[in-house]
């Protein structure tokens, strides 16, 4: 038999009174991110939610159905109760809702975004420079060195580009 609180998994053992628990930590990728952690909590809400309704559900017909003054009263308190949790439950859920914060990016760079090109729509860039660049700046070291690599690399982007098919007819 599993019981099941948070991440870990409670295991028990036919014998009496002996549980070993296992730690399954990363199991939930809802739990690593914010954007997570607002979903299980819109996913408690909604189930929250859902329980009141069914209990103010209940009650009104159980409100309907009898004649007994007093538990009339009775039902009725609790209605008032159920309704205002149930308000209070959307309130909550309407501000997690509008908290949109988590979704906007941080950055103040503006991005511009992504458009996958195929290498025959892009122009022909020289790398050398802009490699020689990085290899001086980060690693500290004679650019030159680099010089067969770079060109080769820019050789295989152009081959890439402007591949022509050979389907020999000849």
């Amino acid at each position: 038999m599993k019981r099941f609180e948070g991440a870990k998994l409670l295991f028990f053992t036919p014998v009496k009174d002996k549980a070993f628990a296992y730690d399954k930590q990363g199991t939930d990728p809802l739990a690593a991110t914010c954007r997570g952690k607002l979903q299980v909590q819109r996913a408690k809400l909604n189930q929250e939610i859902n329980y009141q309704t069914m209990m103010r559900n209940g009650a009104e017909k159980l409100y309907r159905a009898t004649t007994n003054k007093k538990l009339k009263e009775t039902i009725a308190l609790e209605l008032s109760f159920v309704n205002s949790s149930l308000q209070l439950l959307k309130e909550q859920l309407a501000d997690l809702n509008s908290s949109v914060q988590l979704y906007q990016n941080n950055s103040s760079i503006s991005t511009m975004p992504m458009v996958p090109l195929g290498l025959k729509e892009t122009k022909e860039i020289d790398f050398k420079e802009p490699f020689k660049d990085f290899i001086l700046e980060h690693y500290s070291e004679d650019d030159s060195k680099f010089d067969s690599a770079i060109q080769q690399l820019n050789q295989i982007r152009q081959v890439g580009c402007f591949k022509h098919l050979d389907i020999g007819l000849m």
